[in-house]
Formats: structure tokens, sequence, C-alpha cells
């Protein structure tokens, strides 16, 4: 499926809710759609690679992306810095295909506000906190703590969810991918 150019696709979500096992089979899937690849300060965690999953790099030269005006929008996400450099989403748009942003609420909300970019945002949830905090513990990296910080986050995030332009609930990936697909395919 081909993927009309020039429009960021905005993914966002609490932390577990699915954004990234959705943005995957978004991009096997669709045909003209770049992933914009974030840079953060926070260190890789097992199974995630250099230039793939992000950017990993040092605060140094974070800030000095800052300085330099090289971020779309930039956050500090559960201590760690989190930005989206511009010039990569520039170039793939100049190049006729769209971009996808699995990101933080806090960003998504950031880009939304500006008019650099045509975007559609898909806010993706669980059905329920208690399946939220499931998966938490099921993927095995975070603290009892952690989690907890997470899932009072996750209830700040739900209430932004009405400033996107959809609503995914992610209960069954295939059927949250076939609603992503629906929605893409109106762009």
């Amino acid at each position: 499926m081909i993927v009309k150019g020039g429009f960021l696709i905005i993914v966002a979500g609490p932390s577990g809710s699915g954004k990234s096992s959705l943005t995957k089979l978004m991009l096997e899937n669709f045909k003209n759609l770049d992933f914009s690849i974030s840079c953060t300060t926070r260190k890789m965690r097992n199974g995630e690679t250099e230039g793939e999953h992000y950017n990993f790099i040092s605060a140094n030269d974070f800030k000095s992306m800052i300085n330099e005006n090289k971020f779309l929008e930039y956050e500090n996400v559960h201590n760690e810095l989190y930005g989206t450099p511009i010039e990569p989403i520039r170039d793939s748009v100049k190049f006729g295909h769209s971009v996808l942003l699995d990101i933080d609420v806090k960003g998504a909300y950031s880009i939304m506000n500006t008019n650099h970019f045509d975007c559609c945002s898909i806010f993706i949830k669980t059905p329920s906190i208690e399946i939220l905090r499931e998966r938490l513990i099921t993927r095995a990296d975070l603290t009892e703590d952690q989690i907890n910080k997470r899932i009072n986050e996750a209830k700040n995030e739900l209430k932004k969810s009405t400033y996107f332009d959809h609503l995914i609930i992610n209960d069954d990936l295939n059927d949250a991918f076939n609603d992503a697909k629906r929605i893409i395919s109106s762009l």
C-alpha cells in the first residue's frame, strides 16, 4: 500500500500501549513511508539497534543540537532527553514521502501545535490501565517504582488523547493495524 506523500504520521500514547509494535507493522506494509529516528540520551535496551530504533547520543551532544535548532521538538521524558531531528523529515517530505513518528505524547502535542508540516495524529491506548500495567510488567525492563510512575504519567497522557485526530484502542495488534490502515488510506 502506498501512503500519500508530505504528511507526518504521528503515533503516540502511553509507554506500553504498543506504539512500537504498531509502527513496525506500518513500516513493513506501507511504501513511501519513512521512519523518523529520534535522538535520546537514554541507554540502549536489549534488542535495540543504534540508528534503527534511536540515535543514542550524549547529553552534551543533545544540548548542542538544541542550541543549533536541529530538532523539530524535544522533551524530557522519564528523566531522559528525546528529540525529533528536523532535517531527515524535510528530506523525506521533499522526496515525496510521508514520515512516521513514534513519539511520546508531549512531543506529539508540540508538533501538532506547529505549522511546519501537515500532520495526521494517532493516539494509541490499551483498553484499561490494568492491561497497560500488565504490559509494562511483561516487558521486564522496569522496576516497580518505574512502572508506577509510568502508570501515573499514562493517566495524564490519556487526558490529552482528545487533541489527536484519531484514537486506536490496542486490544489486538492486528485490529489496531487495520484501524491504522484505514486512517492512513484516508489521507
